[in-house]
């Protein structure tokens, strides 16, 4: 079926559909990033081939917790922007500025210091 073809309810229902999955495929990465605390090894990889966030994000095994901290290391007082960041590292803008609003906030070292700029402060 071509999207030309599709009501508006319809479109509104796969709208609707489409952030279901994404909040269910956010609470399963989450999920198993608990499973991997408890083996105490690196976040398991989702078998699911939609789930691509997951694996972009670990470049290369390296999780992406530690690779936003050693560019924010390496980037001084003056910080990196979060599209610079997301670029070097491979993964979507928005994944970068969901992790400073969600992990990255747990840790004071971490300081906004611009529009969209964060720096590692000791």
């Amino acid at each position: 079926m071509k999207l030309s073809n599709l009501s508006s309810a319809q479109l509104n229902q796969i709208a609707r559909l489409i952030a279901k999955k994404e909040t269910l495929l956010t609470r399963l990465v989450k999920i198993d990033a608990e499973l991997a605390k408890f083996e105490g090894g690196p976040l398991a990889a989702v078998t699911s081939a939609k789930v691509t966030g997951v694996r972009k994000a670990r470049k290369g095994g390296v999780k992406l917790k530690d690779s936003i901290l050693k560019a924010l290391a390496a980037a001084g007082a003056k910080g990196v922007k979060v599209g610079d960041l997301a670029k070097k590292l491979g993964v979507k803008p928005g994944n970068v500025f969901s992790w400073f609003y969600t992990t990255g906030k747990k840790n004071s070292a971490i300081k906004k210091v611009g529009e969209a700029r964060y720096a590692l402060t000791k």
